[in-house]
């Protein structure tokens, strides 16, 4: 099924086919029929049932050196091996306005900047990669990942910062006891007291390969003279106490924290803003922060790329990296180099950096193989190490991997991530056109898409530039500029002609309604007079009104949207501005996403957990949980009232007869499934057992794109 025009994005088809044979041209969408997600925390039992053929797929990296050489000793295993996961040490640091947590008085020491600081040369990181991980992870002293570009080209001032946080316990211990005496701390025999009680932490520890990491953490953070608890828990037992509860409450101090890069990162620029700044995490220990200056407004100007030359961003970049060390809210511990195992016959395109799980390709390339040679059908059983950890929605769900990952395979892509490099290549989309000024540092590699140089980008009038969620309309350039507006970065993704025939899971198709939908939500959850505020969304939505400079739609069909911003990137490939409306965490359709608004209005539900917690509500879950029976109550009432969100502006895009339509075509897949989740990717939801935590995946047979359109990443 090839389309108009995308020619671009099938380079290496015809040799696929070639390889599969002429038979498998005619399939579609994904080439296994069903797969099954099942929990096995254990790496070394999961291991073991590979071995034994009860699961395909370990979705979870393994850096354990006596396990990687078990697969590797077995013929009938394989294995992916990846670079994005790295461990970190979180800390929390409430009660940072004062030394002690608010709701009782008890002390805590890492409220002070120069206490987590001196945990940077508590730690011993080459320990940490070579004993404890088996020489699989290699040491890590910022967000910057070692086998990514940015540190190779800044391997000079690496070696002097690294030498500088390098392991150093004496210094450790003198600047903590100087800390914690000016604090009014006094040892007794050996420990720490302050008023006559032992200075308690709490540290949250994984049960997993980071278990060993937190006991020596632990062990280090008690031979200062601290009384230490260690509490030990799976990711959904722990992630309650440091994502969820108030960091002034004190119910921790220290988390064993993990993160995975999901692909190559080319440009870190913004990676800082993400861990540094209350912007983009909605997590407790990310908000109702007081941020140092420089690290605030640095991370903020390399997230905006408010910067002229590469050796401007550089500066900035050391910056930011001295102050973000200075601040030690996270520790950063080691790069795991980690290998996913996976039977001999399973193959797929497993990103690079995200591995298996964070691989955007895994539910078109999943395929069982013979000879090397895709086989069409079958069951693949994929173990996670946990699962049903938060409650999924497109908005402000769940962002654990355990959710994400089957996540994506329920959901298309405007633009799909290339696993080795990094770069885009076009799924949904069709082709792009980027703009930027003269003279930026700007590349480009792939050639649907296209990169022109200009002295001025003007932005039309008739751009969309804000959104007034009082009269749920789009400002206009020309209202809110009188006098004009420029910006640094033009882009024009065009999707193609048959774009409205694409079918959706619940028998649904596609419409420009879920692309404006897209961009109406993009403003309106940070706005105070929308009907859905969530406060935790004003810094971000301020942070990103600082450099977009409009967008507009110029051509409805076949559909082709323009994008504005002062934002750039080292490559036009990541500066196309992609419409499809994939959310934050997962597809978003404008009718299974109205049912949700409607039951915010109502203060039934909150997409966000902080806004669930400040309503007392249930967080919004459209897998499973109470908020199902709300959602269908919605429903009904849409229905009822021929409810479009937004109406003052979508009301111009979608025909009540299409939102009816859609409803019923929701209300039967709900009545058939018993959950909302539906998207357009290859696979659909079919059930969602929470008690059994078991996830069903099904192929889904109307999805058109070829089978082998990324057959060529497969490894």
């Amino acid at each position: 099924m090839l389309k108009k025009g995308r020619l671009l994005a099938w380079v290496g088809v015809l040799v696929a086919l070639m390889a599969v044979g002429l038979s498998a041209a005619a399939r579609t969408g994904a080439w296994v029929d069903e797969i099954i997600f099942v929990e096995e925390p254990s790496q070394g039992a999961a291991i073991a049932k590979l071995q034994a053929g009860e699961i395909d797929v370990f979705a979870n990296s393994v850096g354990d050196r006596g396990l990687f050489s078990t697969v590797k000793a077995d013929p009938n295993l394989k294995y992916y091996q990846s670079y994005g996961l790295y461990f970190d040490l979180t800390i929390n640091h409430g009660g940072s306005e004062t030394p002690a947590f608010f709701a009782d008085g008890r002390l805590n020491p890492f409220g002070v900047a120069k206490v987590r600081e001196a945990m940077q040369w508590l730690i011993d990181r080459e320990y940490i990669a070579n004993e404890i991980l088996g020489g699989l992870a290699a040491p890590k002293y910022s967000i910057i990942t070692g086998a990514f570009p940015d540190y190779t080209q800044m391997a000079e001032f690496f070696a002097e910062f690294e030498a500088y946080y390098g392991y150093n316990y004496e210094k450790a211990d003198q600047v903590i006891t100087a800390e914690m005496l000016a604090l009014g701390g006094y040892k007794v025999a050996g420990k720490w007291t302050y008023f006559g009680q032992p200075v308690v932490i709490t540290i949250l520890i994984r049960e997993n390969q980071r278990t060993l990491i937190g006991n020596y953490i632990a062990d280090q953070v008690e031979s200062l003279g601290f009384t230490v608890v260690r509490r030990y828990g799976v990711g959904r037992e722990l992630a309650p106490v440091w994502q969820r509860s108030d960091p002034d409450a004190g119910e921790w101090n220290l988390y064993t924290g993990g993160w995975i890069g999901g692909q190559v990162v080319r440009d870190a620029s913004g990676s800082f803003d993400q861990y540094y700044s209350s912007r983009v995490m909605s997590m407790a220990p990310w908000q109702n922060v007081t941020w140092p200056e420089v690290l605030d407004t640095t991370s903020d100007r390399l997230a905006r790329r408010d910067f002229g030359t590469l050796v401007e961003r550089k500066e900035l970049m050391e910056t930011v990296l001295w102050a973000a060390s200075e601040f030690s809210n996270i520790i950063w511990l080691v790069d795991e180099a980690g290998f996913q195992p996976t039977r001999a016959n399973v193959a797929l395109a497993a990103d690079l950096a995200g591995g298996i799980a964070y691989a955007t390709l895994a539910g078109l390339t999943f395929q069982f193989q013979e000879n090397g040679v895709p086989v069409e059908g079958g069951t693949l059983t994929i173990a996670q190490p946990s699962s049903f950890v938060n409650p999924v929605n497109p908005i402000n769900g769940s962002n654990w991997v355990f959710e994400q990952f089957p996540s994506r395979m329920l959901a298309d892509f405007g633009l799909a991530t290339d696993p080795v490099d990094g770069l885009y290549w076009p799924l949904k989309a069709e082709r792009a056109e980027v703009t930027v000024l003269t003279g930026l540092p700007v590349g480009v590699t792939n050639a649907w898409c296209t990169l022109k140089f200009a002295d001025e980008i003007k932005v039309p009038a008739s751009a969309w530039v804000d959104w007034d969620a009082e009269t749920q309309l789009f400002i206009t350039a020309g209202v809110k500029y009188p006098q004009g507006l420029t910006a640094k970065r033009k882009s024009v993704i065009y999707y193609p002609a048959d774009l409205y025939t694409t079918p959706l899971h619940d028998g649904s198709t596609l419409s420009i309604g879920d692309f404006v939908t897209y961009m109406i939500l993009m403003f309106d959850q940070g706005k105070p007079k929308s009907p859905i505020f969530d406060e935790v969304q004003v810094p971000t939505l301020e942070s990103f009104l600082t450099s977009f400079k409009g967008m507009r739609i110029v051509s409805e069909n076949p559909l082709a949207i323009e994008y504005y911003s002062d934002v750039w990137y080292l490559d036009a490939e990541w500066a196309v501005a992609d419409f499809f409306p994939f959310y934050s965490y997962g597809e978003g359709l404008w009718h299974t996403l109205a049912i949700g608004i409607l039951a915010e209005t109502d203060k039934e539900l909150a997409f966000s957990v902080d806004k669930a917690d400040l309503l007392s509500v249930e967080w919004t879950g459209y897998w499973t949980g109470p908020s199902l029976e709300i959602l269908a109550a919605n429903l009904d009432q849409a229905i009822a009232t021929e409810y479009i969100p937004y109406a003052p502006t979508l009301g111009q895009y979608v025909t009540k007869a299409e939102a009816l339509e859609r409803y019923a075509n929701l209300k039967a897949w709900y009545a058939a499934k018993g959950h909302f989740g539906v998207g357009s990717g290859p696979f659909y939801l079919d059930a969602a057992y929470s008690t059994e935590k078991v996830i069903v995946l099904k192929r889904f047979e109307a999805y058109p794109e070829d089978s082998n359109l990324f057959q060529r990443f497969v490894k």
